[in-house]
């Protein structure tokens, strides 16, 4: 007889890293693919924070345990971009360093919310939240959003649900979807989760990379949210695993005792790169710039080529296609991609397992020559190998 495995583990794979370790395979092997299938810049941090950590690392070689929230200093810079952005004073008992948005998350869901919970999700929406909550004993409720609400909730979707929800998570910018929340309608669903008592969860993940109006955070409407960022999007930090909540304060002990027993501590060099960024914030805008550039390139060729059903793209680096009138099967279509084009994307049913096979995201966080190439790589082969 087998051994007993855990449930909690039975969760689907995440296609993006899925097909991320596929292509970086071929490609060590020696095939020329093209990237649209990652979310993570093609650039890494600022070269003076790197030169900044060597200096730490040569004054202390240790590089011991930090707090279990992250270094003072960096917390008191992290208060200080909020300030500076957002035009928001923070006092840094609310803001807790993690490893990661990754483990940001779990541990708001574990100090949020109890077994049996239920938690609403957008679809199309990041493929973690689904699995986060599953693992943790927490029903997901999805809300099925389309391009008529420019694929985000409003309160109009939250009125409509059938069943009381514990949570709400949105995402603005959204992966993979790159759209953004309207301020006003931000501000509603706010005031609906304040009235309906209703934990809000906001993933600001892409906040920093957008194109013309900004982000707004949801601190600017409530101060009973969790706000969960990252250094790996727009500071282009995305394996030095680090991240960020900002929190109410009751929710604030709750995370410190979950992170000091299950995680110790960020990670303390990538601690030290992270403060030393915020100075170089001209080099990560210079970044944006070129991601700007890649989705006006990409907006220009791909309806040329039979991709014009695209999401109206604000922020992040992703486009999010309706392919239905070319194929039924996302996953189908993007194996073809990958094995005679030499482009790889994902497919939409990583971001919703229900509509996303007429779907796929690009992502368009590299180089422009590589952008470039793709659509012309594209060019030659989707009208005539397209379909089924």
């Amino acid at each position: 007889m087998a051994l007993k495995l855990s449930k909690r583990s039975d969760i689907p794979v995440f296609r993006a890293l899925d097909i991320l370790g596929v292509v970086n395979e071929r490609t060590a092997r020696g095939e020329d693919i093209i990237h649209l299938e990652a979310g993570q810049p093609s650039d890494g941090a600022p070269k003076e924070a790197l030169d900044y950590a060597c200096r730490v690392i040569n004054a202390d070689p240790r590089l011991g345990y930090t707090e279990a929230l992250g270094m003072p200093l960096l917390r008191d810079r992290i208060a200080v971009w909020y300030r500076d952005t957002y035009g928001i004073d923070m006092d840094i008992s609310r803001l807790a360093v993690t490893m990661g948005g990754s483990g940001g998350f779990l541990l708001a869901f574990l100090s949020l919310f109890e077994i049996g919970d239920k938690v609403a999700v957008p679809t199309p929406g990041y493929p973690p939240y689904r699995s986060y909550l599953k693992s943790l004993g927490i029903k997901t409720v999805e809300i099925e959003t389309s391009a008529k609400t420019n694929y985000q909730p409003t309160v109009a979707h939250l009125e409509a649900l059938e069943e009381k929800i514990d949570g709400l998570v949105i995402n603005s910018p959204a992966n993979p979807t790159g759209t953004l929340i309207p301020p006003a309608e931000l501000k509603k669903i706010a005031a609906w989760c304040k009235e309906h008592k209703v934990r809000l969860i906001s993933d600001e993940l892409y906040h920093g990379v957008t194109y013309g109006e900004k982000a707004e955070t949801v601190l600017r409407y409530t101060d009973e949210a969790v706000i969960l960022n990252s250094f790996s999007k727009y500071f282009a930090m995305t394996g030095w695993r680090l991240g960020w909540l900002v929190m109410p304060p009751e929710v604030t002990k709750r995370v410190k005792c979950l992170a000091e027993s299950l995680l110790i501590a960020p990670p303390t060099l990538a601690q030290h790169v992270a403060y030393k960024t915020f100075d170089h914030t001209d080099v990560l805008d210079g970044y944006v710039a070129r991601y700007r550039k890649n989705l006006e390139i990409l907006k220009k060729r791909l309806p040329a080529i039979g991709l014009d059903r695209l999401s109206d793209t604000k922020g992040a680096f992703y486009l999010y296609a309706d392919i239905r009138h070319l194929t039924n099967d996302s996953e189908a279509f993007c194996r073809r991609m990958l094995d005679e084009a030499k482009v790889a994307c994902t497919p939409g049913v990583d971001f919703d397992e229900k509509r996303g096979h007429g779907t796929i995201r690009i992502s368009f966080a590299g180089s422009t020559e590589s952008v470039e190439e793709a659509c012309k790589r594209l060019s030659a082969w989707l009208p005539a190998k397209a379909g089924g």
